[in-house]
């Protein structure tokens, strides 16, 4: 059994690797009632009670993904008489470094605005696909079949460009 200095050093390394899953989950499932920072905790929270059981069983990524988005759900379930989405005007104001970014910087304000508008299972299917997670590790992490996977991404697409295309 690893000592805690051990325990809290390799937990703070996987942080740092899987830093962008955890602030992407989290970021799209915050709310007004559930700020960013609040639900971050939380995920890391549940990151860090689970870690030491981790069994491999998927890849550390995958685990990551499935621990972010049952908290975030968690969360939002306790909280959800409350629900409201975050208004456009609420995000952080994000700072490009020159204006040929402005295209880039639309592109992800409308994307944003798209998934923030899906339900939460939906949020969670397309944020893993977006970072390339296969299906079938998708179908593990959300606890479905890679065939439903498959097919709701597939009618999540559609939707999403059905919209208004930047």
């Amino acid at each position: 059994m690893e000592n805690n200095s051990d325990y809290n050093q390799s937990f703070a390394k996987m942080v740092r690797r899987h830093e962008k899953i955890i602030f992407s989950v989290c970021f799209f499932y915050a709310t007004k009632d559930v700020p960013f920072e609040d639900i971050r905790q939380e995920a890391l929270i549940s990151l860090f009670k689970g870690y030491r059981n981790f069994r491999h069983d998927c890849s550390e990524s995958t685990w990551v993904y499935k621990v972010c988005i049952n908290t975030c759900l968690f969360s939002l379930r306790k909280l959800s008489p409350k629900i409201k989405t975050l208004s456009f005007d609420q995000l952080p104001i994000i700072h490009f470094q020159d204006d040929n970014d402005m295209e880039l910087k639309e592109k992800l304000e409308w994307l944003y605005s798209v998934i923030t508008q899906l339900n939460p299972m939906d949020k969670a299917l397309i944020l893993m696909w977006l970072d390339d997670i296969p299906y079938n590790d998708i179908a593990s992490s959300m606890g479905i079949p890679r065939n439903t996977v498959a097919s709701r991404l597939h009618r999540i697409k559609e939707k999403i460009s059905s919209r208004k295309e930047i």
